[in-house]
């Protein structure tokens, strides 16, 4: 007979979306191509301290390791602006242990949870996905929930989907070296991670975690190369590889008997590439529509495509804010980068940008970014530092 739902991919947006549909009453089964939930891990692991209260997972020492108040960061040739908080603004966390922490909660609400079993390819039958399907196996359901990740290789394969721009390559490790444990440090520079930023992440004030995101290039070289940079020739532990989409949501992330979550969504913000909270919240939502759909058995396209509506009503313009900031960073050469740096020291605005920090959100960032640019000492600066190159996409940002 099947499950009600089928879940594919247990990562925080598969598990949210079970637990949300499970909690209804409704069968749930999720399906995790590894043997052990959270590994292997390619995350950062920086969440926001509003963003886990909001996809409703309490702060617990089980999974945070650290918490940040600021940031330093870096123009290609080594200018520094730097920006600390009075409070805890965002949690290090032990993305294995965190999404562990998640499964729990999703099997407390009556998910199972089936781990290495590796899908292969979608089910559909006239037109309506049915399940899906590995080596030597099938599992049909009512409903499926798409939550594999960035590769999207279930959609792309069925011809749902099609990636507007080919993945950036991530790569994370972890080094000893005494440090500020309260701050993060982010790095730009074509040298240095072109199309993107590395960054350095406190675990403790001991171990930091270091990586980077490129469209171009080697990340293994580059990785070991900015190490050196930063830190001396220092050993550090192996790379674990990833992909960032910064590519903004999928057209549509709803077909018949099908909802899409998280990274294979593209749920992720583009400024950062970071997924965990704002993909958490769509699919929440996804997993409250499914149950709708379950309990009126309306399985169909024009029912499921209330996931897509609903999403373009709380957060559309969130997503439209990143991609045109994102658009705008793409323009940027490492020679305009630096002369943005050196333009607002000039102007004496970290006092303005400590504030609007403070008192901005990492997660929803079309608010500070609007009220930002209602600040004309900052139109200013990002105007004499970019030219006439962002006046456009600075207009933009304010209409949305």
């Amino acid at each position: 007979m099947g499950s009600d739902a089928l879940v594919v991919g247990a990562g925080p947006a598969g598990l949210l979306a079970a637990k949300e549909i499970a909690s209804e009453g409704f069968s749930v089964k999720v399906l995790e191509e590894h043997k052990q939930v959270g590994f292997p891990s390619h995350c950062s692991g920086l969440i926001s301290v509003e963003g886990l209260e909001r996809i409703g997972v309490k702060m617990s020492t089980q999974f945070v390791h650290n918490s940040v108040s600021g940031g330093r960061i870096y123009s290609p040739n080594g200018q520094c602006i730097e920006i600390r908080d009075t409070r805890p603004r965002a949690y290090v966390v032990d993305r294995a242990a965190l999404d562990q922490h998640i499964a729990e909660k999703a099997l407390d609400a009556g998910a199972e949870l089936v781990l290495g079993k590796r899908s292969e390819n979608l089910i559909i039958v006239d037109g309506r996905v049915v399940g899906a399907s590995g080596v030597g196996w099938s599992e049909a359901a009512r409903l499926t929930v798409d939550a594999e990740g960035p590769s999207r290789r279930l959609v792309r394969g069925a011809g749902l989907v099609n990636s507007k721009r080919a993945p950036l390559l991530g790569l994370n490790t972890e080094v000893s070296c005494e440090i500020d444990p309260t701050m993060v440090e982010v790095w730009f520079g074509r040298e240095i991670a072109p199309g993107f930023f590395a960054w350095v992440i406190p675990i403790s004030h001991k171990q930091v975690r270091v990586g980077l995101a490129t469209k171009e290039g080697d990340p293994a070289k580059l990785l070991t190369k900015f190490i050196n940079k930063r830190f001396g020739e220092v050993s550090h532990t192996p790379p674990r590889a990833g992909q960032v989409h910064v590519d903004g949501p999928i057209n549509r992330a709803s077909f018949t008997g099908l909802l899409i979550v998280g990274d294979a969504a593209g749920h992720v913000k583009q400024t950062t590439g970071g997924g965990v909270v704002l993909g958490g919240l769509c699919a929440i939502e996804a997993g409250k529509i499914a149950a709708q759909a379950l309990e009126s058995d309306d399985l169909s396209d024009s029912s499921l495509t209330r996931y897509d509506e609903t999403l373009r009503r709380l957060y559309g313009d969130e997503f439209r804010s990143m991609q045109t900031l994102r658009n705008l960073a793409d323009k940027i050469s490492d020679e305009r980068m630096n002369r943005l740096f050196r333009v607002f020291s000039e102007a004496g605005l970290g006092d303005l940008a400590t504030t609007l920090v403070a008192d901005g959100d990492m997660d929803l960032q079309k608010g500070v970014i609007r009220r930002a640019l209602s600040e004309p000492r900052l139109i200013k600066a990002a105007v004499g530092g970019l030219g006439r190159l962002a006046l456009a996409e600075l207009k933009e940002l304010v209409n949305i």
